[in-house]
């Protein structure tokens, strides 16, 4: 193809898509664009690109991405300012890759099936094309989901307002309960299949916000919806928070998830099984985001006693700083002994706490305490 007939093309091609296509029919090479998070930006249909991007569509992109990892591919495109060429053994095909650059900055990536042969120059051509269409092209609703998510994970009441903004300008559906999850991975390839496994979340379930922020994997998960365990390949670990209702608590909930994943070993850590390692390491600390380690239940036990001026918490407080004797916190409080024991009961029945999880709730309720003293 020559420049001018690239040019003609870009110049008659208001989108994308309208280029790809364009492009596909006068090359006669099925061909696809990718963004820098492994999601399909446009594809040819004539030829048809279809039938090569199953594993993309069916939510088995992390898949395609470990194996360019193992076969030293990636290492071989990324940042590379020629085109890579190779021969799919899965298809018995030769395809050329090629990252597609922003001021020396690759934002996506470029593959073509070459059915007809193209020079190194015209598939330069080709990706120099793409790059002022990804430049140019407005954010996408996913993006704009992820970008609601980096604010709410900044420390400050601006950021967190506008980023619950964003996600209900972008039509986030979602309920509580939430949960907050961290994602890492120490394989190799870090990022790239960091990335594979955000878009493989991204086309299995769309209720799911996730993003690389800040270079931590994140993600937002609400009621109903959970991470599918076919996703979850050997060298991807998550961290889980405890619940929460409102998004605002984020940031805090954020330092559970990261907790979980730093204090434990299991491909899959959740904050409540690490109540005891965190009592360890808060001994001479100052217990920094206190809020984030206040058990939900505890947080609705406080809202009903500000709601309807009960005193839940306070006999929560005294029955455990008595070494959970009824009778002595009857005393300590001046109240009759078959009024703590209708509370300790409510507290269980009413508000799901769970005795047995001493820790947690010691815990929660040095949190509370230090969270309301800091507060004034």
């Amino acid at each position: 193809m020559e420049k001018h007939e690239l040019f003609e093309i870009i110049v008659r091609s208001k989108t994308i898509q309208e280029f790809v296509d364009a492009c596909g029919k006068k090359i006669n090479d099925p061909f696809w664009i990718m963004d820098g998070a492994y999601r399909i930006i446009a594809q040819s249909h004539s030829p048809s690109s279809e039938k090569y991007l199953e594993d993309f569509n069916d939510g088995k992109t992390m898949e395609r991405v470990d194996r360019w990892v193992d076969s030293g591919l990636l290492n071989k495109v990324s940042g590379n300012p020629k085109p890579v060429r190779l021969r799919d053994a899965f298809y018995d095909e030769d395809i050329v890759i090629m990252d597609v650059f922003s001021d020396r900055r690759p934002i996506g990536k470029l593959t073509i099936v070459l059915h007809e042969q193209l020079t190194d120059d015209e598939v330069i051509g080709i990706s120099n094309a793409v790059a002022i269409y990804l430049r140019a092209q407005n954010p996408t609703s996913g993006s704009t989901l992820e970008q609601g998510l980096a604010l709410l994970l900044q420390d400050t009441a601006e950021a967190e307002s506008t980023g619950r903004k964003i996600l209900k300008s972008a039509g986030y559906a979602g309920k509580p309960p939430y949960s907050l999850l961290i994602v890492d991975t120490e394989a190799k390839g870090r990022t790239a299949i960091l990335n594979a496994f955000m878009a493989d979340l991204r086309n299995t379930d769309p209720m799911i916000i996730c993003g690389i922020i800040s270079n931590r994997g994140y993600i937002l998960v609400c009621d109903g919806h959970e991470i599918p365990k076919r996703l979850l390949k050997k060298n991807i670990r998550i961290g889980y928070s405890l619940p929460f209702e409102e998004l605002q608590f984020v940031k805090t909930y954020a330092l559970q998830a990261e907790m979980a994943l730093r204090l434990g070993r299991e491909q899959e850590e959740h904050f409540e099984d690490h109540y005891g390692d965190y009592i360890r390491e808060c001994i001479g600390s100052d217990m920094n985001h206190a809020e984030a380690f206040i058990m939900p239940e505890i947080r609705h036990v406080i809202d009903y006693d500000n709601a309807y001026k009960t005193e839940y918490f306070e006999t929560l407080k005294c029955y455990f700083h008595l070494m959970c004797s009824k009778q002595k916190t009857a005393d300590e409080m001046g109240i009759h002994l078959n009024t703590v024991k209708y509370r300790i009961s409510q507290l269980e029945k009413i508000f799901g706490i769970d005795f047995s999880r001493v820790d947690a709730i010691f815990v929660s309720l040095m949190a509370t305490e230090l969270y309301r003293h800091r507060r004034g």
